[in-house]
């Protein structure tokens, strides 16, 4: 049994060893021999998408890593306060743990969400590598 990747299978795909990908059949004529990653790296929506990634992703792993200490320190450091009981045996530290779960699934909603705008601004940048007009 052969793998079977975007309709190719693993052994119609080469790698060169230089960051260029060979391919057999009728795809080898519309894949770009070399890419110039300098022109890429320098290319404006290139830049464009590596600064609205990094201003997603850092403050949101820094809120993350923030929320997820902040739990450790007052469960750690202020256990009558994580004692406290808030509806019925239900504590604070209770609800801030499962609170660490609803977190997550909210910035991983939120990154889904920006993800599509990623995803065009790629899709930019690729039609302009390989050449396609828009």
């Amino acid at each position: 049994m052969r793998a079977n990747v975007g309709g190719f299978s693993m052994s119609d795909i080469s790698s060169s060893g230089r960051g260029q990908t060979a391919v057999s059949g009728n795809e080898a004529a519309t894949q770009p021999t070399s890419i110039d990653w300098q022109k890429i790296a320098s290319d404006s929506d290139f830049r464009e998408l590596i600064r609205e990634k990094r201003n997603f992703i850092l403050p949101a792993t820094i809120f993350f890593l923030a929320y997820y200490f902040g739990f450790l320190i007052v469960v750690g450091y202020f256990p009558t306060i994580a004692e406290t009981n808030v509806i019925g045996k239900i504590n604070i530290a209770y609800l801030f743990a499962l609170s660490e779960f609803v977190m997550a699934w909210v910035l991983v909603f939120l990154y889904v969400k920006r993800a599509g705008f990623f995803d065009k601004l790629t899709n930019t940048i690729l039609k302009r590598v390989k050449g396609v007009s828009e």
